[in-house]
């Protein structure tokens, strides 16, 4: 249980920039409110929106004790963490599906490659249809806005759509990233009330270490106005939602980030490709240091 709590930790620190990074960063939400919301809609997501998705992650530790799954757990943690000091957006989903494929290799049990690739072609795709969705977003929304004259009530109109998409976002980090470490507590009989301790962790990880990697979703990586920002957010979340209907445990940074880059690079914007190329490199990283970690833990400790 103290893995689980780690990693729901872990996914505050990095995972809840995702959620409300564009929220923050173009200056809509300040951090404190950020974290509120996250702790109230990550906790509706894993409640009410996580079932398909646990289900999926729960049947790649078919066969493993609990010991072993805990160490599958702190290697995943441990690479999230590692990301979050370097201020950079790593995904703990595919940090856990990795611990999760290096464990079941040190263990001879058999891995289901099939559904393994289902979700790596999800990593793959998941940044591109969310640039597509945020940029359609983008020029729904824009004419709309054009046709509100009055300055105050546009301002406060697109307050509160930043406001909606950073919530639909944090409930689909309940929903998909926390719902992997319920998925894999649920394997193991322990549920319930389980999750919201889960979600009151990662709302900690958000308050105590979320800042850095926060600042590089929601402004290093391209300018954002509410405008962009609404648009990325929304699109990105519309991915991740679609991804949870389907039960594939995708990541909310990968989406974010597709969405943020892609809306910034059809706006003619100034984008961060060396920022990107880093946070990519970190992306093949996550699921490979996982991956070795867990393996090595479990051949010597297991």
């Amino acid at each position: 249980m103290i893995t689980a709590l780690f990693m729901a930790w872990a996914i505050g620190a990095n995972d809840s920039a995702k959620a409300v990074g564009t929220a923050v960063g173009s200056g809509v939400i300040g951090f404190k409110r950020a974290v509120l919301l996250i702790g109230v809609f990550t906790t509706l997501g894993v409640f009410l929106g996580g079932s398909g998705v646990s289900g999926t992650v729960s049947g790649l530790a078919e066969g493993m004790t609990a010991g072993e799954v805990g160490l599958v757990l702190f290697s995943a943690a441990s690479a999230v963490t590692i990301a979050s000091l370097w201020g950079r957006p790593i995904s703990t989903t595919q940090s856990i599906i990795g611990g999760l494929v290096g464990a079941s290799l040190a263990l001879g049990l058999p891995v289901d490659w099939w559904t393994v690739g289902r979700i790596a072609s999800a990593w793959v795709l998941s940044p591109i249809v969310a640039a597509l969705f945020a940029l359609a977003v983008y020029r729904l929304y824009k004419p709309l806005r054009r046709r509100v004259k009055c300055l105050r009530n546009l301002e406060l109109a697109q307050k509160w759509l930043v406001f909606t998409a950073a919530a639909f976002s944090a409930f689909n980090l309940g929903a998909n990233e926390l719902s992997n470490v319920a998925g894999l507590m649920e394997g193991l009989g322990v549920n319930g009330p389980f999750k919201l301790l889960l979600a009151l962790i990662l709302t900690l990880g958000a308050l105590t270490f979320s800042y850095d990697v926060m600042m590089t979703v929601g402004r290093d990586i391209s300018p954002l106005g509410p405008t962009s920002a609404f648009s990325s957010q929304f699109g990105a979340s519309l991915a991740v939602s679609a991804a949870n209907l389907i039960g594939l445990p995708v990541s909310s940074g990968q989406a974010i980030v597709g969405a943020i880059s892609g809306l910034g690079l059809y706006k003619g914007e100034h984008v961060n490709l060396k920022l990107l190329v880093g946070i990519v490199k970190g992306w093949v990283m996550a699921p490979v240091f996982a991956g070795a970690i867990s393996y090595v833990l479990i051949t010597f400790l297991a």
